[in-house]
C-alpha cells in the first residue's frame, strides 16, 4: 500500500510555483494549505498565497521573508532554495498538482473510515447515521469538480450550445425544457417540471393533492420512459398502486378496493397493470422520515437505477431538525431543496394547507396559507395550489373542474390554469377544447325602494 503522501510531487509544484508564479493560479485550483502533507510545505504554500492575493511578488526570497522561520525553528530561506532546486520539470507542475490532491483526498478518505466509526459507535437511528456517512463522504473533495467563479465570456461558448438545443427543440415543436405534467395548460405556463427545482403542490384535504403530483409521476414514468420515485409517509404501497392503476386504466377506483374490477374492467386493469409493470416506477412508503433518510434513499436509488422525479408525500408528516415546529419545517423545506440540486431532479414536495383559507369567502388559498410557511416559500421554485370549488360550493358551475393556482415560479409568471378533475378514476386530465368557462349574468344595480320613493315624492303633481 503506498503512502498517503507524495514528498517529491509537493516539492516540485512548489518549486515551480516559486520560478513561474503566473502559472500560481492554474496549479493551486483547488488546493488548501491542508493538501500538503508536510507542515513546511504547507508553510510555504499559505505564504505564496498571502502573497500573490496581495499582489505582490513571489520568488523565493519574497516568500521565505515572508514566513521568516518555519515551524522547525529553520530558517524559511534554505527550504524555498531547496524547493527550487529540487524540482524535476516546471513543465510537469499540472501533473504535480495532481498527485498532491489526490493524495489529500485519500487522507480524507483515511480519517472518513475514523469518523464512520464514530457514527456507528454513536446513537441514534440507523438511516440517519447512513445519512451522515453519505454526506461525510461527499463533502470530500467537494470543489474539486470546477471553478465557483467564471467570468461571463468563458460561459457563451457553453451557453451558445444551450440556445442551439433550445432552437432545435422548438423546430421539432417540442416546447419543454422539463418534464411535461401531462397537462398540456400546465406545460405551458410552468414550460415543465426542470431539473433541480423544487415544486410545492399544496392543498386542503381532498382537494387532490397527492392525485396531481403522482400524475406528474405517472406521465414521467410511463409515456416519457423516465424514472420516478415515490416517497409516501401516508399512504401504503398497495393504495398507491391502486390508485396508479385506476388513473391509468380510467376505472373507478371503488371497484378497484371491492375487486369488482375483475369482472367490470378486466381488460382495462389488465392493460394498466401492464403499462405500469413496463415503467421505471419506484414506490417507498415509511411511517415516519427526516430528510436525511430520504437523501439516503434517493442517492442509493438513483446510483442503482437512476432518477429523473422525485415525489414526496408529505411535508407535514416529515421530522426535520429544530427546537420547534417552525425551525423543522425551514431545515425539511432547505433539504429538500439541496436534494433537488444535488441529485439534478425536480423534486415534488405536498404540503398541507392551514385553515385560514376557508375562513375567508374566497377561499382560494395564497401562499401565507401554507403551514409554517415562511421558509417553504423561500426553498421553493413553484408553488402549486388545487382549489376545486365543489368542495365548498355545491351548487357551483365548475364541478369536475380543478384550478391549479401557480403561486410562485422563478422566471414565470404566476397565474391559474383548469384542469378536468375525474374523481372516480383518481386522476386530471385536459380539459376538452370546446370547454368555456361558464358565462355570468350581468350583475344590475337597482336604486333602493325607499331612494326611488323619495325621488317620486319630489316630482310634483
Amino acid at each position: 500500500m503506498r503512502e498517503p503522501y507524495n514528498v517529491e510531487a509537493e516539492h516540485g509544484l512548489l518549486g515551480a510555483m516559486l520560478q513561474r508564479p503566473e502559472l500560481i493560479d492554474t496549479l493551486s485550483d483547488d488546493l488548501t494549505p491542508e493538501s500538503f502533507y508536510f507542515a513546511e510545505n504547507a508553510e510555504v504554500f499559505r505564504g505564496i498565497m498571502a502573497l500573490r492575493a496581495a499582489g505582490k511578488a513571489v520568488d523565493l526570497l519574497t516568500v521565505a521573508d515572508h514566513i521568516g522561520l518555519l515551524h522547525t525553528g529553520e530558517r524559511a530561506l534554505g527550504h524555498c532554495a531547496s524547493l527550487v532546486n529540487n524540482t524535476p520539470s516546471v513543465a510537469s507542475a499540472g501533473t504535480y498538482a495532481g498527485i498532491v490532491r489526490d493524495r489529500a483526498i485519500e487522507r480524507a478518505l483515511y480519517d472518513l473510515s475514523d469518523r464512520t466509526l464514530e457514527i456507528v459507535q454513536g446513537g441514534g437511528d440507523i438511516q440517519d447515521k447512513i445519512a451522515a456517512v453519505q454526506a461525510a463522504a461527499m463533502g470530500i473533495d467537494a470543489g474539486g469538480d470546477g471553478d465557483e467563479v467564471v467570468k461571463a465570456a468563458d460561459l457563451m461558448a457553453d451557453q451558445l450550445e444551450v440556445w442551439q438545443e433550445r432552437h432545435d427543440r422548438m423546430s421539432r415543436g417540442e416546447t419543454l425544457i422539463g418534464l411535461s405534467t401531462g397537462l398540456a395548460d400546465l406545460d405551458e405556463k410552468l414550460g415543465g417540471l426542470q431539473p433541480e427545482q423544487l415544486i410545492i403542490v399544496a392543498g386542503r384535504p381532498a382537494m387532490g393533492k397527492t392525485t396531481l403530483a403522482m400524475g406528474f409521476v405517472l406521465d414521467a414514468v410511463v409515456r416519457q420512459k423516465k424514472s420516478g420515485l415515490v416517497i409516501s409517509l401516508e399512504m401504503s404501497k398497495g393504495q398507491l398502486i391502486d390508485r396508479a392503476v385506476a388513473a391509468e386504466g380510467r376505472i373507478p377506483l371503488n371497484l378497484i378496493k371491492n375487486g369488482s374490477a375483475c369482472e367490470s374492467h378486466g381488460a382495462e386493469l389488465g392493460a394498466a397493470a401492464a403499462k405500469l409493470k413496463h415503467a421505471n416506477l419506484f414506490i417507498a412508503d415509511r411511517a415516519a422520515a427526516t430528510v436525511g433518510r430520504i437523501r439516503s434513499l434517493a442517492r442509493r436509488h438513483k446510483m442503482r437505477y437512476g432518477l429523473d422525479i422525485l415525489m414526496i408525500d408529505y411535508l407535514q408528516l416529515m421530522d426535520g431538525d429544530g427546537g420547534n415546529r417552525t425551525e423543522e419545517v425551514s431545515s425539511i423545506s432547505r433539504g429538500c431543496k439541496l436534494l433537488a440540486r444535488e441529485l439534478g431532479i425536480p423534486v415534488v414536495l405536498l404540503s398541507q394547507l392551514s385553515r385560514k383559507c376557508e375562513e375567508r369567502p374566497n377561499k382560494r388559498p395564497v401562499q401565507s396559507d401554507l403551514r409554517e410557511s415562511g421558509a417553504i416559500e423561500q426553498d421553493a421554485d413553484v408553488i402549486l395550489f388545487v382549489y376545486r370549488d365543489e368542495i365548498y360550493n355545491e351548487n357551483t358551475e365548475y364541478k369536475g373542474i380543478a384550478e391549479i393556482i401557480v403561486g410562485k415560479g422563478r422566471d414565470i409568471e404566476t397565474g391559474t390554469v383548469r384542469a378536468a378533475f375525474l374523481g372516480q378514476y383518481n386522476r386530471f386530465e385536459n380539459l376538452s377544447a370546446s370547454w368555456q368557462p361558464p358565462v355570468k349574468a350581468p350583475i344590475t344595480r337597482e336604486r333602493p325602494l325607499s331612494t326611488r320613493y323619495a325621488r317620486d315624492k319630489a316630482v310634483p303633481a
